[in-house]
C-alpha cells in the first residue's frame, strides 16, 4: 500500500547555513555608574565603553571562543529577560562586534600574523654539545650529525661550527674527547679545560670584586655540573642563538604515526605522547625517518616572532580554538617570539624518576600496562618515544631547549645539580611573558648507555631538589611583576627572591614545608583520581600506584624536616632553614653579577 504526504503549493525555504565563524569578548575592568549604567574598560587598548548591566551580562556569555549562533542561544537561555528576543540578541552582539568588544579567532590569529613581516636577523653561532666522561657518546652524536647532513643534503652544514663543552673532570676523557673533535669531518671546536679556565680568569681579572661568584657560575666543581658548562656557552655566544644538545643525544630525526605537522596546537601547556617499545629496533619499528633539514627548521623559527614563522608556514594552521577565551591567550600576541625550540625523543627519556608514567591516560595509559612482563620493562622507560604529534607553543619548555635565542640577556642555568634546565626554563618565561618555546613534532634520537633504575623512585616520597624549588618559586611570582622590559623583570626576580631569603624563620620555613607537602599532596590527588577511573586496572599497577600513594602520604601525615633531595637527609629545620638561606643568597649575588657578564662577553 502506497501512501501520499501533500503540504499542498506551500513553499519551504532551505535554512541558511549556519557561519562557524568563531567569536570571543575581550577581557576588562568594570565600574559603577548607576543602577542601569556602568563603565567597561578594554584591557587590549585602554578604551572605555557604557554598557548596561544587560550588556555586560550578555558579554559575560560569550567570552569562549563560539559561533554567533551559540553565543546568541546561550543569552537567550541563560538572560529571562531576553528570552525570544533573538533579534535584539544579534544586533548588541553585532553593536560589541564593531565596537571591537568581540573579535573573531581569525582576526585575532590574521593580528598576530601581520604585525612582523620580516625576520628579525639573529646570527646563527653553531651547535653547542654538552660532553662528559662519554667519548664513546661525543663520538657517536658527532657521526650522526654528519649523516643527517649527507641525508638532508646540507652540505652547507658541514662548515657551521659545532662547539663542544667538556665538563670531564679526568685527563683521559678529555684527551679523548679533544682527539675526536680534532679527526672530525665538522668543523669542531673543543672547548676543554685549558680553554674553561683561560676564559673563567679572564672575566675574574676583568671583574675582580664579582671572582667567588664567577667560579660559582662557571668552574669546576664535584657533582653534576652541566648547567656551569651551558652558562659558559650563554657567555661566549651572546648576542646570538645556537642549538644545544647533550652527548647521549643522536641527530637522527623520526616521526610518530601520530605525527602532524600541519597543525599546531596553541595551548599554554600540554603533555607530550608516548608510545613504548622493548628496544631501539622495536621503536625504529614503530616510527619513521624524516628526511626534511628539520635541524634547520628550528634554527631558522628561534629567534623570530612566532607570528612571522606561523605566517611562513603556510600549511600550518591552529587547531580549533573552540572553547577557548581570549584571555587564556593573551600571552600570544604581536609581540610574541620564539626564544626556544624543542624536540621529542626517541631512545631514553629525559626524566630521571618514572612518577609521570602512571599519569597517562587512555591508549597510553593501556599500553603502558598491557602486560605484567611488558609492564615491568616499561617502568623503567628504558625504551620509548616522547614526543608532540604537532607543533605546539608553549610558554614553558618541559625540558632542555633544542635551540636558544641568545640575542637579548639569557638568564643563567644553575651550575650544579639537576633539573638546571627547569630552573633556566622558568627564569627565561619569567623575563619574557609573551616568549614561545615551539615544539616541534619529531624526535631525536636519546641514547643513555647505563641503565637507569628509574623504578626505585616508588618506594620513597617525591623529595624535589634546590633548583626546582627556586624555579618553581620563580614561577609562582609573574602574576605580580608588570613591566614588559627584559632587565627590569629580571631585577624583580632577584628582588622577590631576596625577599624570600630576607623573611623570617617561620616564613622560610612555612615556604619550605609547604612547598614539599604541595609536591607530594598533587602527586597523591592525581593518582587518586586516576585510580577512581579505572577500578579494574592490573593488580601489579594498582600495586605499585598505592605504594607511591602511601610512601607520599606518610611523609605529608609525618611532619618531617622539609629537607630538599639534594640536602643532607639528616638535617633538622633550624639547619633546613640555614641552608635555604645560605643557598638563595648565592643565586641572588649570582643574579646581580650575571648580567655584567653578559654584557660584557656581547660586546667582545
Amino acid at each position: 500500500m502506497e501512501f501520499e504526504f501533500n503540504f499542498g503549493e506551500q513553499q519551504i525555504s532551505k535554512a541558511e547555513p549556519l557561519d562557524p565563524t568563531l567569536y570571543a569578548s575581550v577581557s576588562g575592568t568594570v565600574q559603577q555608574l548607576s543602577k542601569e549604567e556602568l563603565v567597561f574598560m578594554d584591557h587590549q587598548n585602554g578604551e572605555n565603553h557604557v554598557m548596561t548591566m544587560q550588556v555586560l551580562q550578555a558579554m559575560g556569555l560569550t567570552q569562549q571562543f563560539k559561533p554567533m549562533h551559540e553565543h546568541v542561544g546561550a543569552i537567550e537561555a541563560n538572560l529571562p529577560d531576553l528570552k525570544g528576543q533573538k533579534a535584539a540578541i544579534e544586533k548588541v552582539l553585532g553593536f560589541l562586534k564593531d565596537k571591537g568588544l568581540l573579535i573573531s579567532a581569525d582576526d585575532w590569529l590574521t593580528k598576530i600574523k601581520q604585525q612582523h613581516s620580516n625576520p628579525r636577523n639573529v646570527s646563527y653561532a653553531g651547535m653547542v654539545i654538552r660532553t662528559c666522561q662519554r667519548p664513546d657518546n661525543l663520538q657517536r652524536l658527532l657521526e650522526s650529525l654528519v649523516a643527517y647532513n649527507e641525508s638532508s643534503n646540507n652540505q652547507e652544514s658541514t662548515n657551521e661550527t659545532v662547539l663542544v663543552f667538556d665538563d670531564s673532570p679526568d685527563t683521559k676523557s678529555q684527551e679523548a674527547n679533544q682527539k675526536i673533535c680534532q679527526n672530525s669531518q665538522l668543523n669542531v671546536k673543543y672547548h676543554g679545560h685549558s680553554w674553561q679556565k683561560q676564559f673563567v680568569n679572564m672575566l675574574k681579572d676583568e671583574f675582580e670584586q664579582d671572582q667567588s661568584t664567577i667560579d660559582w657560575l662557571l668552574s669546576e666543581r664535584e657533582g653534576f655540573t652541566g648547567g656551569r658548562v651551558w652558562n659558559l656557552a650563554l657567555l661566549v655566544l651572546a648576542g646570538k642563538k645556537f642549538s644545544f644538545y647533550d652527548d647521549d643525544y643522536l641527530i637522527q630525526p623520526r616521526k610518530a604515526s601520530k605525527y602532524d605537522d600541519q597543525q599546531i596546537n596553541l595551548a599554554d601547556h600540554s603533555s607530550l605522547d608516548v608510545g613504548f617499545a622493548l628496544s631501539v629496533r622495536d621503536i625504529k619499528a614503530k616510527s619513521e625517518v624524516i628526511g626534511e633539514p628539520v635541524l634547520e627548521q628550528m634554527i631558522a623559527a628561534c629567534g623570530n616572532h612566532f607570528g612571522h614563522w606561523l605566517a611562513q608556514e603556510e600549511t600550518v594552521k591552529p587547531t580549533s580554538l573552540y572553547g577557548w577565551r581570549l584571555m587564556d591567550l593573551d600571552r600570544l600576541n604581536e609581540n610574541s617570539m620564539v626564544k626556544s625550540t624543542c624536540n621529542g625523543t626517541w631512545g631514553s627519556p629525559r626524566a630521571e624518576s618514572n612518577y609521570w608514567l602512571y599519569l597517562l591516560e587512555g591508549e597510553q595509559r593501556e599500553e603502558f600496562w598491557q602486560d605484567r612482563e611488558t609492564y615491568l620493562e616499561n617502568i623503567e622507560a628504558s625504551h620509548l618515544m616522547h614526543y608532540s604529534p604537532s607543533y605546539q607553543a608553549l610558554h614553558l619548555s618541559n625540558f632542555s631547549p633544542s635551540t636558544i635565542d641568545n640575542s637579548t640577556l639569557t638568564p643563567f642555568v644553575m651550575p650544579i645539580n639537576k633539573n638546571e634546565d627547569h630552573f633556566f626554563n622558568c627564569m627565561m618565561m619569567g623575563c619574557y611573558p609573551d616568549q614561545v618555546s615551539l615544539h616541534f613534532p619529531f624526535m631525536m634520537g636519546h641514547i643513555q648507555v647505563s641503565k637507569r633504575d628509574r623504578s626505585s623512585f616508588n618506594h620513597i616520597a617525591r623529595r624535589p631538589n634546590f633548583n626546582s624549588f627556586v624555579a618553581d618559586y620563580v614561577s609562582s611570582i609573574f602574576s605580580n611583576i608588570y613591566s614588559r622590559d627584559v632587565n627590569a623583570r629580571y631585577a624583580s626576580i632577584k628582588a622577590s627572591i631576596e625577599d624570600l631569603r630576607t623573611g623570617s624563620d617561620q616564613a622560610l620555613a612555612n615556604r619550605l614545608q609547604e612547598y614539599m607537602t604541595k609536591t607530594r599532596s598533587d602527586l597523591v590527588m592525581s593518582l587518586q583520581n586516576i585510580t577512581d577511573q579505572v577500578p579494574d586496572a592490573p593488580i601489579y599497577w594498582q600495586a605499585d600506584v598505592r605504594e607511591i600513594i602511601q610512601a607520599n602520604g606518610k611523609a605529608i601525615k609525618s611532619n618531617q624536616s622539609p629537607v630538599l633531595s639534594d640536602w643532607d637527609e639528616t638535617m633538622d629545620l633550624e639547619s633546613c632553614i640555614a641552608k635555604v638561606r645560605h643557598d638563595l643568597k648565592e643565586v641572588v649575588v649570582a643574579m646581580e653579577v650575571w648580567p655584567k657578564l653578559w654584557a660584557f662577553c656581547l660586546g667582545q
